[in-house]
């Protein structure tokens, strides 16, 4: 297990950076966000494992770096950088808005989502049917739409939202 932990440990977490850097840039500047959002958090997790693994492998240089007191600043910068970001957010109501949109949006129905995006509701019934939504009337929520489809609320969202941009 050591030879493979020496072997592997560094190299594993070095790539598994590269890859979760690349994916949280593009979600920072929202490019492909829904391509790599999930890749982004499951190959972060497998990273602190590898990471865990690196810092087993070079526990005795780590030390080195405390008792030389060379990891105060970096860890010190990094500590104030993260409560710039957690304490504001844990002061708020900690609810999230988008949520609250994307909820309102869900509940809403599909003739008030057309005259919101300044469309025709036959134009997006037409729309969501063409692409495989079951759609009764334009008087049905975009949840309902969802449920009748056997589809998640967001894909009918989605759906409109693009519908509206062509």
């Amino acid at each position: 297990m050591a030879t493979i932990i020496n072997k592997y440990a560094t190299a594993a977490t070095a790539t598994l950076f590269l890859v979760v850097a690349a994916s949280g840039i593009a979600m920072f500047f929202h490019l492909g966000e829904d391509l790599v959002k999930e890749l982004h958090e499951w190959l972060a997790v497998v990273m602190v494992a590898f990471a865990g693994l690196h810092i087993y492998k070079n526990w005795k240089p780590l030390v080195g770096y405390f008792r030389r007191r060379t990891i105060l600043g970096p860890l010190a910068l990094t500590m104030i950088a993260a409560a710039a970001f957690i304490v504001p957010a844990a002061m708020s109501s900690g609810e999230n808005p988008r949520a609250r949109i994307f909820q309102a949006l869900q509940n809403a129905k599909l003739a008030d989502v057309g005259q919101m995006l300044k469309m025709e509701a036959d134009d997006l019934a037409g729309t969501l049917k063409a692409r495989g939504f079951v759609i009764a009337s334009n008087d049905q929520r975009l949840s309902e739409i969802a449920r009748a489809s056997n589809k998640p609320p967001m894909a009918v969202v989605m759906t409109v939202f693009e519908a509206s941009n062509q």
